[in-house]
């Protein structure tokens, strides 16, 4: 069977990624304008809003990566999930009546809860078709959930403008309809043999798994960190609440671009170059002072990033197989989240003296990463 639909919990997931996607970007959106509106003057406690993801997901990563091989995936998602959606509509009068104990409070709890389900969500992103379907199974994933995800950049600033803050309890809303239609999913898990100490093992003795997770942790830390830091270029450059919503659409769409061209290369040095090509002139462009060049380096970062995804997944499913899948996970998002902390504060800082040192510092990594990358023997190895 070449569909991947004819495999029915990937269609499930497929379903669920709609509502989920659509409430992600409400809730995305709304929760990082309202903190740069909120401490703009206050750039350490914007600081501390948007670091949040990849600060949990560095104490609680490796963990819940563990957990996610030990324990009912399925059950684990659900509770997850649920528990997420429901803590919106708390966050959202936290908002209103800026209570800032309340707003980080509740949006850290959230957040901690949220990077267990996403553990779970990638394992189950990846691995709810065979490998020989898995590009296409990305690609039209991407095309359905990523619509959904235009749609909601499309008109986020509509339903902001309409609602304000009540936008969360919109999201939260969506995403507790989307989990409810994913009833009997089964992801596997339950894994007797997995340890605590799986995912080092393999980085310690795999050369492939080491490569991959550290240098694509750096990639990924210097173009990714643009979802944090957007606000505050817009602000830099100028721009308004309708950049920061068509932004959305622009990433999205050139996603499902990207997703598309992926299926059609298969040769590793091609994807890596063209990869790391583009977050260089990401951040190339960013030279022209304009809020609509934030618009062009979304697209870069987005095409660079869709087309990378399937070779990234095929060299650690080639090495640890479905069974410790998210253990290893566990351990790459721990990496590369200690990175993006770090990316994204250094990014901050240099931002709020001078931009041109920001881009300078991300034109020099993605240099010194691509010739690092394209040295690595082991990298280039790799079946797709």
């Amino acid at each position: 069977m070449s569909s991947p639909f004819h495999y029915k919990q990937f269609t499930k997931f497929t379903i669920f990624s709609v509502f989920a996607g659509f409430s992600f970007i409400q809730n995305e959106l709304t929760t990082y304008w309202f903190f740069i509106l909120l401490f703009r003057q206050e750039i350490t406690l914007f600081g501390l809003g948007v670091i949040a993801r990849p600060l949990v997901r560095v104490f609680v990563s490796y963990l819940m990566g563990y957990i996610s091989d030990k324990y009912d995936r399925a059950k684990l998602f659900y509770i997850t999930r649920g528990i997420s959606g429901i803590l919106l509509f708390p966050l959202t009068f936290a908002f209103i009546y800026h209570s800032i104990p309340l707003i980080f409070g509740i949006y850290y709890i959230r957040t901690i809860i949220v990077e267990l389900s996403n553990n779970v969500g990638y394992v189950a992103y990846y691995a709810v078709v065979p490998e020989q379907v898995r590009a296409k199974a990305i690609f039209y994933i991407r095309i359905i959930s990523m619509a959904s995800r235009v749609a909601s950049g499309a008109v986020w600033y509509l339903i902001y403008q309409l609602i304000s803050a009540y936008d969360l309890f919109l999201a939260g809303i969506l995403g507790l309809i989307g989990l409810a239609l994913l009833k009997g999913f089964n992801i596997g898990g339950g894994s007797k043999r997995v340890k605590l100490s799986t995912a080092i093992d393999f980085f310690r003795k795999d050369e492939r798994i080491r490569g991959i997770i550290l240098l694509y942790s750096v990639t990924d830390g210097l173009t990714y960190s643009i979802n944090y830091l957007l606000p505050l270029l817009i602000i830099v450059y100028h721009g308004t609440e309708e950049i920061y919503s068509l932004s959305q659409t622009v990433l999205y769409g050139i996603l499902v671009i990207a997703s598309f061209v992926m299926t059609r290369i298969k040769d590793p040095i091609k994807i890596v170059s063209t990869y790391i090509l583009s977050g260089f002139l990401f951040y190339l462009v960013l030279l022209y002072p304009s809020p609509y060049v934030l618009l062009i380096s979304v697209l870069l970062y987005g095409f660079g990033s869709g087309i990378v995804e399937n070779y990234v997944m095929a060299t650690i499913k080639q090495s640890v197989g479905d069974e410790f899948l998210g253990s290893v996970l566990g351990l790459d998002v721990l990496v590369t989240s200690s990175v993006e902390i770090f990316l994204i504060l250094l990014g901050q800082y240099l931002i709020t003296i001078n931009v041109v040192y920001y881009i300078i510092v991300g034109i020099v990594g993605m240099s010194l990463v691509l010739i690092s990358w394209l040295l690595h023997p082991k990298l280039k190895d790799i079946k797709l």
